[in-house]
């Protein structure tokens, strides 16, 4: 159960206005927590602090925006998303080799009506002007974390969210919400719940809102950031 594969869902759940360079997020406190129980607060971001950050990237180099959108997509570790190369790209698939015992996974490519959530065509293209041997995003993981810094500072983000580690958190916490625990670990590679439930204890750690194991029931539908 995919919410991200789904048009349907899709459009009803990013149904936002375009978003332009040099916005800055208004300073508000949200109360509003999703199914999971982690809230816009914790260490994910809003459906809005994602499409800022995205437009900002994209605004100064289309390697940047697809990058942060391929980690988030896809829930990458910065080293993850660093490391593979284009023969990982197959038949519209990423295939990711995932480190300290995690299982492989493979993952639909997204196409997505918001423009800036649409990776698939982008990351087709990208990858075939790129040599084999060579990693797609041939960067280093610090510099991945400067790039976030920077366009988080752009557009007003928290510090603590400027990280890499925040796009992750933030697909784990729309997984559980469209499909439950058990979709997110399978999503993430994770082998065990025990594993995924660690990842949600370093998510929740700045609220003290519960997580609520048992949203695998809820409808893809009723998923919002």
């Amino acid at each position: 159960m995919n919410f991200w594969i789904r048009p349907t869902a899709a459009t009803a759940m990013w149904r936002v206005e375009p978003v332009r360079r040099g916005t800055r997020l208004q300073n508000q406190k949200s109360s509003s927590l999703g199914r999971s129980g982690i809230g816009e607060s914790a260490k994910s971001f809003s459906e809005l602090q994602l499409l800022m950050l995205l437009a900002a990237a994209k605004a100064h180099r289309e390697r940047d925006w697809l990058l942060l959108l391929v980690c988030f997509w896809h829930g990458l570790r910065a080293s993850e998303l660093v490391s593979f190369e284009k023969d990982a790209i197959v038949d519209g698939y990423l295939m990711i080799r995932r480190p300290d015992g995690s299982n492989r996974t493979r993952h639909m490519l997204v196409q997505h009506p918001e423009p800036l959530l649409d990776e698939k065509a982008a990351l087709i293209e990208f990858a075939e002007h790129i040599d084999f041997g060579i990693p797609v995003f041939n960067l280093s993981r610090r510099r991945v974390d400067q790039l976030m810094k920077s366009y988080c500072a752009e557009v007003g983000i928290p510090a603590h969210l400027a990280h890499a580690q925040t796009l992750r958190h933030t697909v784990a916490r729309l997984s559980i919400e469209s499909g439950g625990i058990e979709h997110a670990r399978r999503w993430l590679g994770y082998k065990s719940r025990t594993s995924i439930y660690q990842c949600l204890k370093g998510m929740k750690e700045e609220t003290e809102e519960p997580v609520v194991p048992d949203s695998e029931h809820q409808s893809p539908s009723s998923l919002r950031l």
